[in-house]
C-alpha cells in the first residue's frame, strides 16, 4: 500500500524531463504498439486453436 500512495505522489508531481520527441519517434511508437498487438493477437489465436483442437469433438473413423 505504501508503494501505491509513493507511485500517485510522483505521478501527482511530474518532474521535467529535458526530451525532445521528433514525429520520427512518435511514429516509432505507434508502429511498435500496433506490431505488440498483432503479435499478442497472433498468441490468442494460436492457443485458441490449440484449445479448440484439444476440447472439441473427435472425428470417428
Amino acid at each position: 500500500m505504501k508503494f501505491l500512495i509513493v507511485f500517485a505522489v510522483l505521478l501527482l508531481f511530474p518532474l521535467p524531463a529535458f526530451a525532445y520527441l521528433d514525429p520520427a519517434s512518435g511514429s516509432a511508437i505507434i508502429s511498435a504498439l500496433i506490431s505488440a498487438c498483432v503479435g499478442i493477437g497472433l498468441i490468442i489465436k494460436s492457443y485458441w486453436y490449440k484449445l479448440k483442437a484439444l476440447f472439441g469433438k473427435k472425428a470417428e473413423e
